[in-house]
């Protein structure tokens, strides 16, 4: 009966936490107006009633350059612009654009205390208040209207199922890839963790089931469109758009002041800074697989932490809003491991993504952006080196080390043993 009550009391406060995310995020998004890529959206989505899977024939009219998944939400977005017109109120612009974004990320609440709970309905719910709190995830849903907490709550899900249901993991980590391609960049992570807990055969039966899903999501738009490259159309698109050291990211190349400049740019003889990212991309890839490979306690959060700040912080074509993914991996890296020095990635670059964001977002919106973000992003960009150096420094130090003293004695070994 006590046990009873005490979830009764538990749902009761996760509802709570996820209702007053959704209503908070809500309101935001409907009082704060930002035309500045939710038009794009509105673009997208008033024509997709035209025929959602030939869209992609019609891409270069609309400016179309995403991949299919997130279609068919605005599709739906499209159906209610034909009842409230393309010209109703701002207050409904907002709110038709905004919706999807405030909802994905509110799921996330949901997802995290999932993953969570294992460690105790106190932590879990923690967690869930965390992300339903954090102001930079408000920031990118309410006031931008973005899509990364889409990405977000994909990733999450997949790499929750990937410690028991790696052939559901690798489905749902396609449908990620098929929202942002920026979703690929945790390929090597989720791909080592599978085959460092699960084997072989269950990995390659995972690959097979993210192929199928690929082919099977694309295939209608590949007819509608008459295209059978369409796939690498929409991929090698997406990549090649904004070919800059940086796009406004506070990364290596904005503490050089290389916003904006090419990354074709010749740094000494033929090599460029897009050979240069070549290079570290590798290397990053290698030093993710040695640790994931080599530890005794393989954490997919962790791991994805890791490879994401380093593609973040090293790669070039980067964008500000392209870190907001590691949030949630180095929340749920701190739950799963109770290493307070993901707490405190967890924070600080809450704060650096949320400044990332504001600095762009208003100074767009305020008609003052020249391209060049200055003083402060040289300032943040060295702040933010600061703390991948301190990522990298806790996630060796977690796959490497050997448990002592740095975990709560409370927390469990987040490891590939039976036992779990």
């Amino acid at each position: 009966m006590e046990k009873s009550s005490t979830r009764k009391k538990v749902i009761l406060a996760l509802a709570i936490i996820i209702g007053s995310a959704l209503v908070a995020r809500m309101v935001i998004s409907v009082l704060y107006f930002n035309a500045f890529d939710t038009y794009w959206y509105r673009k997208w989505a008033y024509d997709l009633p035209n025929g959602l899977f030939s869209v992609y024939s019609r891409a270069s009219q609309i400016d179309l350059d995403y991949p299919p998944l997130y279609l068919f939400c605005l599709y739906l977005t499209g159906l209610a612009y034909r009842v409230f017109g393309i010209a109703c109120s701002d207050g409904m612009q907002m709110f038709l654009m905004k919706f999807w974004p405030v909802i994905f990320d509110t799921l996330c609440v949901f997802a995290i205390y999932k993953v969570a709970r294992k460690r105790g309905e106190t932590v879990a719910l923690f967690a869930a208040a965390a992300w339903a709190v954090n102001p930079s995830a408000v920031f990118n849903s309410s006031f931008w209207g973005q899509t990364d907490g889409l990405m977000a709550l994909m990733l999450i899900i997949a790499f929750m199922w990937a410690e028991d249901r790696p052939l559901l993991a690798c489905f749902m980590f396609a449908l990620a890839g098929l929202t942002k391609y920026q979703s690929l960049f945790f390929a090597p992570v989720l791909l080592l963790f599978i085959f460092k807990r699960h084997g072989i055969k269950r990995l390659l039966e995972g690959v097979t089931a993210a192929a199928l899903t690929v082919i099977a999501v694309f295939l209608p738009f590949m007819i509608g469109a008459g295209n059978p490259l369409l796939f690498f159309d929409v991929y090698l698109g997406g990549a090649n758009t904004y070919q800059y050291c940086t796009f406004n990211a506070y990364n290596i190349y904005g503490l050089l002041g290389l916003n904006g400049v090419y990354d074709q740019t010749a740094v000494g003889g033929p090599i460029t800074y897009s050979h240069i990212n070549a290079a570290l991309l590798v290397l990053t890839v290698a030093a993710t697989a040695f640790l994931m490979l080599k530890t005794k306690r393989p954490n997919i959060y962790v791991g994805g932490l890791f490879i994401m700040q380093c593609i973040f912080m090293l790669s070039t074509r980067m964008h500000e809003r392209y870190q907001m993914v590691v949030l949630p991996m180095a929340l749920l890296a701190f739950i799963t491991t109770r290493y307070y020095d993901f707490l405190w990635q967890f924070i600080a670059l809450t704060a650096i993504t949320l400044i990332n964001q504001c600095v762009v977002l208003f100074n767009v919106n305020h008609g003052t952006f020249d391209g060049s973000l200055g003083s402060l992003m040289t300032v943040v960009s060295a702040i933010n080196l600061l703390c991948f150096v301190h990522t990298v420094y806790a996630c060796v130090k977690y796959f490497l080390k050997e448990e002592k003293h740095d975990l709560l004695k409370t927390a469990p070994a987040y490891s590939s043993s039976a036992e779990e």
